[in-house]
């Protein structure tokens, strides 16, 4: 992937900046770190971004050799994606279809939108049902809401996948491009290898 060097790319970070899309919290170092730690990407496996924003998170899961796709809705940071030589696949991941099953899928996906609270976990359910193939691990954040105790469709889901949840440090994006305190965690999960009736 390329580096951001480009006129065309520093213009359109300084619009992002102007007007930073809703929910945009970029991963910081140290979270990306973390998540490819917990992925342990399998070099020449397909791999997917499912919310890409600028292609950070994307970009170290190339380095960790990962095959990569990515979706983004946002117009501008698509565009930026374009710019890096990403394959982008999808605009809108909860409408999107899927292409392949993909063996590795991480993900900073936002908490909410507009119009969905909670959007996470949409997002997260979506992942794992859909894209992630048999036998592949999907590390994503979520909002607190994915490990609050009576939220039951979290709880639910959480169990039904034999998920690992781990809580992260209030200030895990203190050192991203837009800084923000929030308590979230690392939700990991392994897909069960297909096994055919016998």
């Amino acid at each position: 992937m390329k580096n951001i060097s480009s006129l065309a790319e520093m213009l359109l970070y300084d619009r992002i900046k102007e007007t930073q899309p809703y929910s945009w919290f970029p991963s910081s170092p140290e979270l990306i770190e973390l998540i490819i730690e917990q992925a342990q990407i399998l070099s020449g496996s397909y791999a997917l971004e499912p919310t890409a924003g600028d292609g950070l998170l994307a970009q170290a899961m190339v380095k960790a050799g990962a095959i990569v796709d990515v979706i983004e809705i946002n117009p501008l940071l698509q565009q930026i994606l374009f710019q890096k030589g990403f394959n982008l696949v999808g605009s809108d991941f909860l409408t999107a279809k899927p292409q392949r099953r993909y063996n590795f899928i991480l993900a900073n996906p936002p908490f909410s939108t507009p119009e969905i609270r909670g959007v996470d976990l949409d997002i997260i359910q979506r992942t794992y049902d859909l894209f992630l193939a048999n036998s592949g691990r999907l590390v994503s954040v979520a909002s607190n809401s994915m490990n609050v105790r009576n939220e039951a469709r979290a709880q639910a889901f959480l169990k039904r996948t034999s998920a690992k949840v781990l809580e992260l440090p209030l200030e895990i994006f203190w050192g991203s491009a837009r800084p923000v305190t929030v308590e979230s965690y690392l939700v990991v999960i392994d897909k069960p290898p297909y096994l055919p009736n016998l």
